[in-house]
């Protein structure tokens, strides 16, 4: 047998078997039964206070044996579009005080130890031996206290148009993750730049705000566009893990413009032809990078019905390839929609 080269394991039949005594696995029933999804949802948050305590002098160590092993792992992303940066670490997360407080703490690691961790955790240093096998071989996913994984935050979320559709976006090739498959609205690591204040911390305003730039960036819609519910302009809905990443953590929200879904397919389509077009170099700080190649619109009545399976969902008898954390995400839309 040769040396298994892939970063990530698409056999999520055998991640359900292999985190067999986690019991918050998402379901969805579907055409042909209930179908398991291998990601955990930790909280619903739509009605929960979310409380940030930051730590930034709490610096996330790669362990020795993925440290011993950089290079290798590193060099698995050779055909990806990454850059490094700073990240907001989730060291834990937990229901606090009455169970109506969510309370998130953080600390600090960046992006490249991410990559060697979370998201090369399939690939094989030796003959079937990986980061999963030895930091996070099951039958449960560590907590996030005692997770050995750099675990940075991040976020997925639906847009709804002024006209009643969702936006998905079929991701670019390139991507250090979910290259030309269709993902959410927005699918992003927070940003530091958006999200911290000038003391440098943290705070439940920094991610909203980093929210909303992303999806500003990402395609093409301005803060002023957002139309506020209680006063908010993004809503969040759930903290969940996704275990295909070794329990990486993530946040889902869901947010409404006034824009229309032809407006905004313009504003996206603009943004992407001024990167096709730019002569120099996009450097990391570029706000112009997207991830995606274009949108794909679909009614919200439609998603909240169609059937969803870990690698796709299904609209107008066609299937569209999908990672689970993001047909996850649609699965927590239909069940937050029901809830609401």
């Amino acid at each position: 047998m040769g040396k298994n080269l892939q970063r990530l394991t698409t056999d999520y039949d055998w991640l359900l078997k292999r985190y067999s005594m986690e019991k918050n696995f998402i379901q969805k029933r579907n055409s042909t039964g209930v179908t398991t999804f291998p990601v955990i949802q930790d909280a619903w948050l739509f009605d929960k206070n979310i409380e940030i305590v930051d730590c930034p002098g709490s610096e996330y160590k790669l362990p020795g044996i993925v440290a011993n092993n950089f290079n290798e792992l590193f060099k698995s992303f050779s055909s990806a579009k990454i850059y490094n940066s700073i990240n907001i670490r989730v060291d834990d997360w937990y229901m606090s005080g009455d169970s109506n407080t969510f309370t998130i703490t953080t600390g600090r690691t960046n992006y490249y130890k991410s990559l060697v961790t979370n998201r090369a955790i399939d690939y094989a240093l030796a003959e079937g031996i990986s980061i999963r096998e030895l930091l996070e071989c099951g039958p449960f996913v560590h907590s996030l206290k005692t997770s050995s994984l750099s675990n940075h935050l991040g976020f997925n979320g639906f847009v709804e148009s002024a006209d009643g559709k969702i936006a998905l976006i079929f991701r670019k090739k390139g991507m250090s993750i979910g290259e030309e498959t269709y993902s959410n609205s927005v699918t992003a690591s927070l940003k530091i730049k958006y999200a911290l204040n000038k003391s440098y911390l943290f705070t439940k305003d920094g991610l909203m705000n980093a929210i909303i730039e992303e999806i500003n960036d990402e395609l093409g819609i301005p803060f002023k566009t957002l139309i506020k519910k209680n006063n908010e302009p993004i809503q969040l809905i759930a903290a969940y893990r996704d275990v295909l990443e070794g329990g990486k953590p993530q946040l889902l929200f869901y947010a409404k413009t006034e824009m229309t879904s032809e407006q905004i397919t313009y504003a996206f389509n603009s943004k992407n032809t001024k990167i096709n077009c730019n002569e120099k170099p996009l450097d990391a700080t570029d706000s112009m990078i997207t991830d995606g190649n274009f949108i794909y619109w679909i009614a919200l009545e439609d998603l909240l019905s169609c059937y969803v399976f870990p690698n796709k969902f299904v609209h107008d008898d066609k299937d569209f390839t999908m990672l689970p954390s993001a047909a996850a995400c649609i699965v927590m839309l239909q069940e937050f929609k029901n809830k609401r």
